[in-house]
């Protein structure tokens, strides 16, 4: 597929057909009316269907103050059981059954037979390679991983995963129908853990480990990460952090040290950034890194800590972790 029926945009106001009516089903068709679109959901369990409303109203309540507009936004959403009349006009369908293999081997299988070539399969898979989803499809390429993430009307970023079959016109494709619902579509090849549950879980096993060899408490993990790491990250990422915090050759010192110390392969430092060191591309320090920077070193530090500081003095006077009451 290289070009699409409906073109290389979303239509505005077209129908979406959300499957599966489970908590990311009603966030997804709820997300999607709420832009405009015409939704229709679809469930093989009645009671899933007859309780959307109830389970969605919360879901909804968050995106519009008013109650009355918030009842119209649920009226919206067409309830269908019957899967071949739900997907009907739709130019995408776009499926969030449970995380089982055959379960949406099958389910794609049948969207494949009752959906014109023109019709966009999206899959809200948090685990599976696009590539086995689609393995028994006539028609692999028009098939695209939009994956929220929890709680997915809240989060921007949603997950376009691809495969080997998906053309690139379906990746910019999938970028603008995320836009379209305000949110920001990156994009990845199929690898076990995606894009974010790679990078959540590289930072989760470490930790573990930490607590295992009881190197500290979680009180103090916590607070290392929400009050240093955290802010720098929600502000810039870790690549740009990296190039606003510290030297290239640092960094790569830094990681050869642990490797060093441990043996263990994962701080290896990396060809990426011993290239980088090797280019004197070593940060904002000295004008480029991973990014090219405009101003001068000084401009760009005083940006910084303006910056970092707003959101540091935020979550002080905030008490997110207090306000949370755990213990």
């Amino acid at each position: 597929m290289t070009e699409f029926g409906f073109g290389n945009e979303p239509p505005a106001g077209g129908k979406i057909c959300v499957v599966g009516a489970g908590f990311m089903g009603c966030v997804i068709a709820t997300l999607y009316a709420h832009h405009g679109y015409e939704v229709t959901i679809c469930d093989s369990n009645p009671e899933m269907l007859d309780s959307y409303a109830q389970r969605a109203r919360p879901i909804a309540a968050g995106m519009i103050e008013n109650a009355a507009e918030v009842e119209a936004l649920l009226d919206k959403v067409v309830r269908q059981p019957v899967l071949a009349e739900a997907v009907e006009g739709a130019f995408m369908v776009h499926e969030a059954v449970q995380e089982a293999l055959d379960v949406k081997q099958a389910l794609f299988e049948e969207l494949d037979r009752l959906c014109p070539e023109s019709v966009v399969l999206a899959t809200n898979t948090s685990s599976f390679p696009i590539s086995d989803i689609s393995k028994r499809l006539v028609h692999k390429e028009r098939v695209i991983g939009i994956h929220y993430v929890t709680p997915g009307h809240i989060v921007p970023v949603i997950e376009l995963i691809h495969g080997p079959a998906t053309p690139p016109e379906l990746i910019a494709w999938a970028r603008a129908m995320v836009k379209s619902i305000d949110h920001v579509g990156v994009a990845c090849l199929e690898r076990p853990g995606f894009l974010v549950n790679k990078i959540q879980f590289a930072m989760l096993t470490e930790i573990y480990r930490l607590m295992d060899e009881g190197l500290a408490t979680r009180e103090d993990i916590d607070d290392a990460v929400r009050l240093s790491l955290g802010p720098r990250l929600a502000l810039w990422g870790p690549l740009l952090t990296e190039d606003l915090i510290v030297s290239k050759k640092t960094a790569l010192a830094v990681t050869d040290s642990i490797y060093q110390q441990t043996g263990d392969e994962n701080f290896k430092g990396r060809k990426v950034l011993r290239d980088l060191v090797e280019q004197d591309h070593l940060g904002a320090i000295n004008g480029q890194g991973w990014y090219r920077f405009r101003d001068t070193p000084e401009e760009v530090v005083e940006t910084r800590d303006r910056q970092l500081r707003a959101l540091l003095d935020w979550l002080q006077k905030a008490d997110p972790v207090g306000e949370m009451h755990v213990r």
